[in-house]
């Protein structure tokens, strides 16, 4: 009588482990081995360690690196009026990241990101990460960017109609506050006044605002002090505006902007950021003659940005305030600085060619000082 063969059974411990040296086995005798885990694509745009990330904006309010004048100049030879123009209009430090408003167009987002080196042998870098901040896109058409602050943990733009170049029907109303944070915006309420000219944010809770009225035949100007809230606080007398509005001298300014500024040669006329959330203007020598800076000033920091490409800054240590200055070239033969400010650590001036009452191209530069 023939018997089939038993089932071969293998001791549980060669079950567990079997697997494994086949696959040993397998790599030995030249079988391939699993592919190396890749990382994903790091967001964003490098910033040179010791060099400068010019970035040139288009029609849509996208961002893209500035490969060449000549190049990027053909791509958009199409300049209009500076309140009509798709340009980096305005930026606003917030918290790690800033806020950028874009004419005509919205807002974004704004961060740095810094990498260590990686195994798969990627190396460390910084790279700038700018992305859409949406929902408020509406509010734009019709409407020029004008000057940005801040409210305790919110960016704030005023967006006001053009009294000459607007050619869209006016909105209702004319200009609207948008508060903004890195999540999202909405429009400030109450409102200002749908025909607020400009504001002037001289302290965290008092802001003055310039209004224009048109009418057949006349044009009328008036004044206003506004609660943080944009809440009509008191009207003003033109001589009073005038005086609370004024620059003050530079020996007003704090001593970090101060010494930033000793860095600097000539007549400077400095707007500059406090720490509290408000704007002030500062001037040195004779305001005619003064070059236009940006300034920033926060956590013992200040950084100036003048117009002509000139960077100071300047560091509180405690028992001293440590100085220097960057001379970054400009993007272009007639580019000049819109907007300047501190992000994370990273100096981002917002430029623009100046063919005045237009603008040509526009963007943003981006460095990293050493602090």
């Amino acid at each position: 009588m023939n018997i089939p063969p038993r089932p071969l059974r293998l001791p549980p411990i060669l079950t567990v482990f079997l697997p494994i040296l086949v696959a040993i086995a397998s790599v030995s005798c030249g079988g391939t081995a699993p592919e190396p885990t890749t990382e994903p694509p790091r967001p964003g745009f490098a910033i040179p360690a010791n060099g400068v990330l010019t970035l040139v904006i288009g029609d849509g309010g996208t961002f893209s690196p500035m490969g060449g004048i000549e190049t990027d100049y053909a791509r958009d030879p199409r300049p209009v009026p500076f309140p009509l123009a798709v340009t980096a209009a305005s930026i606003q430090p917030l918290g790690k990241g800033a806020i950028l408003a874009i004419n005509r167009t919205g807002l974004r987002r704004v961060e740095v990101k810094r990498y260590g080196p990686t195994t798969t042998g990627k190396a460390a870098e910084t790279r700038l990460v700018i992305e859409p901040i949406p929902g408020i896109e509406a509010e734009f058409p019709g409407r020029t960017v004008a000057s940005s602050w801040a409210r305790r943990d919110e960016a704030l733009f005023l967006l006001f109609r053009h009294p000459i170049f607007e050619l869209q029907a006016s909105r209702n109303p004319a200009a609207v506050i948008i508060a903004a944070t890195s999540n999202g915006a909405t429009v400030l309420e109450p409102g200002i006044g749908g025909d607020a000219y400009a504001v002037f944010p001289i302290a965290a809770d008092s802001w003055l605002a310039q209004y224009r009225t048109e009418s057949e035949d006349r044009v009328e100007t008036r004044y206003a002090r506004l609660s943080a809230d944009g809440g009509l606080s008191e009207s003003l007398e033109r001589s009073t505006f005038e005086r609370l509005a004024s620059p003050e001298p530079m020996a007003a300014a704090p001593e970090t902007l101060r010494s930033a500024a000793s860095a600097l040669s000539g007549p400077l006329l400095i707007e500059a950021r406090l720490s509290d959330g408000s704007r002030r203007v500062y001037v040195r020598g004779d305001p005619g003659q003064a070059a236009p800076a940006w300034a920033n000033v926060a956590d013992g920091v200040a950084t100036i940005v003048t117009d002509d490409w000139r960077v100071s800054l300047a560091r509180s240590t405690g028992a001293d305030v440590h100085t220097s200055t960057l001379n970054p070239l400009a993007p272009a033969p007639g580019t000049v600085v819109r907007d300047a400010a501190l992000v994370d650590g990273i100096v981002i001036a917002l430029w623009e060619e100046d063919l005045f009452p237009n603008v040509g191209a526009s963007g943003l530069v981006a460095l990293e000082p050493g602090l």
